[in-house]
């Protein structure tokens, strides 16, 4: 059938080069779109940022180092004890309750000595418990001085304070040696203060005599001692007459001296019958001593008179004068400072 002259075809859909076929694009009135209804009163809210996650609180660190273990013997028996309750005290986050403290000291202990046996002990009387009960600190503290600390050692001590005199030392060497008497001996500030006036030079002691306000702690009469001592070391230079490179070689020239001033008509091991103490040793005669005699002395730090330890001649009681070494005048005691 012949189509009318009027009828024209419909245009084929546009394509391009390639063939496919290319979307129709429709001019509307933007009246004519229609839109999702919106909610009465407008736009919500925006919702809330999330939260961030609660991080756990990290362990507190660790400050200082743990004590070395200690090997049971009783000359360091008060260095680790006072090591380790600093090391306690400065982590007092960490080792906050007693059984912490107790069961962490019990393991500061050297292995394959008796200190290690005597943890050993303590731990299981303690896990023998129900419940397990560690105790207190202070009674801990109270069992390991009496096992480690015993009574004759702290005495022992206390003699030595007093009868531990400077004399010939350098301030610095006599002190280490002194403190370590005086941290054993466990005594008040009033005692330790007496004994180091007493064991110190002749004229540091009548310098601090001078000192007003006197200090009231040893810590700050210590340290105007060791002032005194340096200045008086700058100006004096090195002639000042206590000040020896050795200070035992002089104390024996001292001690020989004082003995070769009482020359006794006996000589080195004849009995001198009521004379005699008891207990001398090695002989009761006090005259020249034979050299292996004076070495044996000398090695064993007894006295080169009577041969007693914890003294020296100067200070021994058997010399023919009033007073001990009062034949001898210290050459320290020379000019104030």
């Amino acid at each position: 059938m012949a189509l009318s002259s009027t009828t024209k075809p419909s245009a084929p859909p546009s394509r391009n080069p390639k063939g496919t076929t290319l979307p129709v694009k429709l001019n509307l009135p933007a009246s004519t779109l229609k839109l999702p209804p919106q909610p009465p009163g407008g736009n919500p809210p925006a919702p809330p940022p999330a939260a961030p996650m609660a991080q756990p609180n990290p362990p507190p660190c660790i400050l200082g180092t743990a004590p070395e273990p200690y090997n049971g013997k009783g000359d360091t028996a008060i260095a680790f004890w006072n090591a380790l309750e600093n090391y306690f005290t400065v982590n007092a986050t960490t080792f906050n309750m007693n059984a912490k403290k107790v069961s962490s000291a019990l393991t500061y202990f050297k292995q394959g000595t008796q200190a290690r046996d005597w943890a050993s002990d303590h731990i299981a009387a303690i896990l023998a418990g129900n419940p397990v009960n560690y105790g207190t600190w202070d009674d801990f503290r109270d069992a390991f001085k009496a096992q480690f600390i015993p009574p004759e050692m702290q005495n022992e001590a206390i003699q030595n304070i007093h009868n531990t005199p400077q004399r010939n030392w350098e301030f610095g060497e006599w002190y280490q040696e002194w403190s370590r008497y005086a941290r054993q001996a466990n005594v008040d500030e009033a005692t330790k203060m007496y004994a180091f006036h007493r064991a110190l030079d002749t004229a540091l002691h009548n310098k601090l005599l001078q000192l007003s306000p006197m200090p009231t702690m040893l810590a700050g009469l210590v340290e105007k001692a060791r002032e005194f001592d340096k200045n008086w070391c700058t100006f004096a230079g090195p002639t000042r007459g206590f000040r020896q490179q050795n200070p035992r070689i002089q104390e024996i020239l001292e001690e020989e001296s004082e003995i070769n001033a009482f020359p006794q008509p006996f000589p080195f091991g004849q009995n001198q019958g009521r004379g005699c103490r008891r207990g001398c040793g090695h002989g009761c005669g006090h005259g020249r001593l034979t050299p292996e005699e004076r070495k044996r002395r000398i090695d064993n730090n007894l006295c080169l008179y009577c041969g007693i330890p914890r003294h020296i001649a100067i200070n021994c009681t058997t010399l023919p004068n009033s007073q001990p070494g009062s034949s001898f005048k210290p050459q320290g005691s020379g000019p104030s400072i």
